[in-house]
């Protein structure tokens, strides 16, 4: 049995309540932008966004080619984690906890680290033991496993030593494939299992109970 040595928790979704914000500006500022078929959100939602923009315009058609798009998405960054989201309850005292259990901690994001970065210092989550954006990978991004894989290295630790905190579809198939233990949550959301999901979480409560269950 391996013992657990680092927890690796998504951003978007889990840390905070940013998804409604980005699922809105998909359907309204892309999605009804393109020239053919009818994209979903599953296609995009735990992705990251530069890599989605580029399968989007090959796939259905952009006018004016992804990175007009791009331009959009780090515009509206600025106010969705600047002013918008909110911490999902019982985060930061959940960060204290394990890392007074001697865990290392990490972030695990699709989304760029000044993104990220704006999340930390805001909700003060500080200090966490590695943050690791889509942005430091020459790999592909999630569904594929390499961030979370990354992120162990980055640890010197397994991948295998780590329980992954996961809302989407596509972040809980990396995670899965990285060959991590994977809680799947998602702030103000109730979630499924899938084949690739270890245990669900459908509160903070529950979240915080379940993974202490874990590592006991």
């Amino acid at each position: 049995m391996i013992r657990v040595q680092a927890i690796l928790f998504d951003m978007d979704g889990v840390l905070v309540d940013s998804e409604p914000y980005w699922q809105r500006f998909w359907r309204e500022e892309v999605f009804a932008d393109v020239e053919n078929g009818d994209p979903c959100l599953e296609d995009v939602t735990g992705r990251n966004f530069r890599e989605s923009l580029v399968e989007l315009a090959q796939t259905y058609g952009l006018p004016g080619g992804p990175e007009r798009y791009a331009r959009q998405f780090e515009t509206a960054a600025d106010t969705v984690y600047g002013e918008h989201v909110s911490i999902t309850s019982g985060i930061p005292e959940l960060f204290e906890t394990l890392r007074e259990r001697g865990f290392d901690v990490g972030i695990v994001s699709s989304a760029p680290v000044d993104w990220i970065e704006t999340v930390v210092e805001r909700f003060d989550l500080t200090p966490v033991d590695v943050v690791v954006s889509a942005e430091h990978l020459d790999d592909p991004g999630k569904p594929e496993p390499f961030i979370y894989e990354y992120a162990a290295a980055e640890l010197d630790v397994d991948s295998t030593a780590c329980i992954v905190v996961e809302d989407s579809v596509n972040g809980v198939r990396a995670a899965a494939q990285a060959g991590s233990t994977v809680i799947r949550f998602c702030q103000g959301s109730e979630v499924k299992p899938t084949n690739e999901t270890d245990f669900i979480a459908n509160s903070p409560q529950d979240l915080r109970r379940t993974l202490l269950e874990v590592l006991s």
